[in-house]
């Protein structure tokens, strides 16, 4: 007989259901990571206040729409969506229905809200006692700033990276997006998985009191060490830093940048070897990284001229005879042309890349970052896979993010068991609205 090929590895978190009541950005992040590697990740929503995320654009064609958000998209495909009225007064109790098929309750309300909606853990609990709930707020469950709320652009400035973010003589200016809401679900998912591998072991389950603020303060490196150990106060430097130089983004004649980013000794021999060891380079002062340091102003000055002067547009000649000027042609190069030859150097550089540049990068598309999804309503869109490739249970993206309540009827029937009788009568008095 012809050998049988072995069957498929399970998912690592097949078998796993998960009520997904969070929002925005952090605690849909969260599930994301189990609905794409087999969890079935059930988004709970209301069709008369819906996930805020859905709100926010970019939107198809510029045209608001709750179930065009590539935004919301982004951050919840591989899910399931249902809608619940809370305020009916059957919401709440299909609401317990569901949980009692459910391994993990995720939220991120403000302290009491889940209690207020009948769904603390301890009521939870009741229901499904080996459960497991994670609750995710800015501050966490407890102290003075518990009940503050907020969204990712509050909690970085709270958070600190404000402080850092700027330049010397002006004031915090944040960053684009909510940097907290891509740093801080690594650690929630962590928490989680860790949760879930006791409740295999013990057969027990728990709550996961989970504070943003706190995750976040493992970004900010060395600063609150150095205020404690140093009495160093860190503030913004624009693009410099404390501990490399050069440090800086630096403009071709494309108007394309590119960031070199020197820490060692060895990332400065490679510079000076890739720019040809120009007298500057061996001054007394440029001669010990901490010198350096002291010297970014100076180092930026002679970068910028380079960048200016032997860089070219992909149209121009590569080998360039400056007019009145007697000698060899000198060498000059395109933006790529520029990391190739850094890179090929040891020096850390890249391009600052465009969204469009992003969405075509190389790179990217080896490791099959993107992946592509048919939308009911926005057709075929690209989404994020996750940023690591489990060996033998890669993750797959297994649906596109879902329409408002698009899958009610699959969840209430199939799942909680509702006939077709009590799901109709529960649609006609509005209870999935």
């Amino acid at each position: 007989m012809p050998e049988q090929p072995p069957p498929p590895l399970k998912k690592p978190f097949e078998g796993i259901r998960v009520a997904d009541f969070a929002w925005v950005g952090v605690g849909p992040l969260v599930s994301k990571y189990l609905a794409d590697h087999g969890a079935e990740v059930i988004r709970i929503e209301s069709a008369t206040y819906p996930e805020t995320l859905r709100r926010a654009g970019p939107f198809v064609d510029d045209v608001p729409d709750l179930d065009g958000s590539g935004y919301f998209a982004n951050f919840n495909s591989s899910k399931l969506g249902v809608t619940v009225n809370f305020k009916h007064p059957k919401g709440p109790d299909l609401v317990r229905r569901l949980l009692a098929h459910c391994d993990v309750v995720t939220e991120s309300y403000t302290p009491g809200t889940m209690a207020r909606f009948g769904f603390d853990y301890e009521s939870v609990r009741q229901i499904r006692p080996d459960v497991i709930m994670i609750s995710m707020p800015l501050y966490g469950q407890t102290g003075p700033w518990a009940h503050y709320a907020g969204y990712g652009h509050v909690l970085q400035a709270a958070a600190g990276f404000n402080h850092f973010t700027g330049w010397e003589d002006g004031p915090p200016i944040g960053t684009g997006v909510a940097y907290t809401d891509f740093l801080v679900p690594h650690f929630a998912a962590i928490a989680l998985i860790a949760a879930l591998d006791y409740r295999r072991r013990t057969g027990q389950g728990q709550y996961i009191d989970f504070s943003q603020f706190e995750a976040a303060i493992h970004g900010l490196w060395t600063a609150i060490l150095d205020w404690t150990v140093n009495g160093h106060e860190q503030t913004r430097l624009g693009n410099h830093d404390l501990e490399a130089a050069p440090h800086n983004a630096y403009r071709c004649r494309d108007g394309r940048w590119v960031v070199i980013a020197c820490e060692t000794e060895k990332h400065w021999e490679g510079l000076k070897a890739a720019l040809g060891r120009p007298e500057w380079c061996d001054m007394e002062r440029m001669r010990r990284r901490w010198q350096r340091i002291n010297e970014q102003k100076e180092i930026d000055r002679h970068l910028t001229f380079w960048f200016e002067d032997f860089t070219r547009l992909p149209s121009e000649s590569a080998l360039q005879v400056e007019e009145g000027v007697e000698g060899p042609p000198v060498r000059k190069y395109t933006t790529e042309e520029v990391v190739q030859l850094f890179q090929s150097f040891g020096v850390p550089c890249g391009i600052v890349q465009s969204p469009e540049e992003m969405h075509a990068d190389p790179q990217l598309a080896h490791r099959r970052h993107y992946w592509k999804l048919e939308h009911p309503r926005m057709g075929l869109r690209t989404y994020d896979s996750p940023a690591f490739k489990l060996s033998k249970t890669p993750a797959e993206l297994t649906r596109p993010a879902p329409l408002l309540g698009e899958h009610n009827e699959y969840v209430f029937k199939q799942v909680v068991g509702l006939s077709d009788e009590e799901f109709v009568n529960l649609m006609a008095e509005g209870v999935f609205e």
